[in-house]
């Protein structure tokens, strides 16, 4: 679906909850701030001054509502906008960009709120989700596995699956879960990293796999692997 507006992502996400039964498990919205700013180019054509701002935030908490209910996972990336000081001297935290309370009234009702960074040494992806306690900028994690890790591989999925959901595999790839999880085990038993997944990288384009699909499967295994260690080393430890 292409939604043009937050009104149009929320009709989906209403006719959603009345079904228990999907052919897929989540909802990507990409981007949730372009919603916003199309949705505020739509009331103001009709509207002004607080009524504007009003109808937007209404159409926000709409939108957050039917999330709740939606019987899937609901994913939302926005752009993001640095922490700022109001005339009256109200400190503000940085967070997605999006108009008055909405930047902390969206996170609110999020399990998991976090910051895209980028650590150049991390390879061979080095994006990174922030996820701390923080007076600049928000971010949250009610399973307390990203804020363990900080920062977490940009591996949302694997983020998921170690607090104990369910995430399916792509129909056409039943494989991957069964080599991800060799992989990583192989990772966490001390196998040197480059040649364990170099080799099964290749192991698996000899047999036919699209890169695309080899470098997902390699790039899985070692953020789980990533994961499980930091989580194991934490549960040894109360206070850092």
């Amino acid at each position: 679906m292409k939604a043009q507006i937050i009104d149009d992502a929320t009709k989906f996400l209403e006719k959603l909850s009345t079904v228990k039964n999907h052919d897929f498990d989540a909802v990507v919205v990409d981007d949730f701030s372009f919603l916003a700013e199309q949705q505020f180019a739509e009331y103001d054509k009709r509207f002004s001054g607080f009524t504007l701002w009003g109808k937007l935030r209404d159409s926000a908490l709409a939108f957050r509502n039917a999330a709740r209910y939606a019987n899937v996972h609901v994913i939302l990336n926005c752009w993001e906008q640095a922490p700022k000081v109001k005339a009256d001297g109200t400190r503000i935290r940085g967070g997605p960009m999006l108009s008055g309370k909405l930047p902390e009234q969206i996170p609110a009702m999020c399990d998991m709120v976090f910051r895209c960074a980028h650590e150049p040494m991390r390879k061979p992806w080095p994006g990174v989700y922030h996820c701390k306690y923080s007076t600049d900028y928000v971010m949250k994690d009610r399973f307390n596995i990203a804020t363990r890790l900080h920062p977490a591989p940009m591996n949302l999925a694997e983020i998921l699956r170690a607090a104990g959901y369910e995430i399916a595999r792509h129909k056409d790839l039943g494989w991957q879960e069964e080599v991800v999880a060799q992989v990583a085990a192989s990772l966490l038993d001390g196998q040197p990293v480059a040649e364990t997944v170099n080799g099964s990288y290749k192991h698996l384009i000899e047999g036919g796999v699209t890169p695309a699909a080899a470098r997902w499967t390699m790039r899985d295994a070692l953020d789980r692997s990533v994961i499980q260690r930091a989580l194991a080393a934490t549960d040894h430890i109360f206070i850092s």
